[in-house]
């Protein structure tokens, strides 16, 4: 049933549910495809044959492959090859154009640099009780108060931790 000429459809792949004719059997499990699929290698098990049988010779070209595909009236894939060309060289940058580039990375740098400070220079100035919404007079009496107790609290422990008299 696999013979040179035969026509198929393609059932795996990328290719798939597309029509192709059997150009070279390649060994006992592949075959070369050409048609409305991709030419390449296939594996017999991914192709379905089917009836029909074109007159084509072994390793048939693409154009042949095409007029005999047009006379069943199926349109076969059409391949344009990228058109050459050669790879544009890399220019060398003159001293002066390097000195030039360098300048600019450098104001680019500085002008990093001094948003930087001023940024930090707002922070310092910025408290978290002034981000509350509290006053900073009123932030240092209640501040004042609580060291205020700290240290009536630490002088009366003190009075109660008096040494005892030992007794021997």
């Amino acid at each position: 049933m696999i013979e040179i000429g035969r026509v198929c459809i393609k059932t795996a792949g990328r290719d798939a549910s597309k029509k192709c004719v059997i150009i070279d059997i390649l060994d006992d499990k592949y075959v070369l495809i050409d048609g409305e699929t991709r030419r390449r290698k296939c594996n017999i098990l991914h192709i379905e044959p089917l009836n029909q049988v074109i007159k084509i010779e072994k390793n048939a070209s693409h154009e042949e492959v095409a007029k005999s595909f047009k006379e069943l009236g199926i349109e076969t894939r059409q391949t344009k090859p990228k058109p050459k060309t050669q790879k544009p060289l890399k220019k060398r940058k003159t001293p002066e154009q390097l000195r030039v580039q360098k300048e600019e990375k450098r104001k680019l740098r500085d002008l990093f640099k001094f948003k930087k400070k001023e940024e930090k220079a707002e922070k310092k100035e910025v408290t978290l009780e002034e981000k509350a919404g509290l006053k900073v007079e009123e932030v240092k009496e209640s501040e004042a108060e609580k060291q205020e107790a700290k240290t009536e609290t630490k002088e009366t422990v003190k009075k109660e931790e008096k040494p005892k008299a030992k007794k021997k």
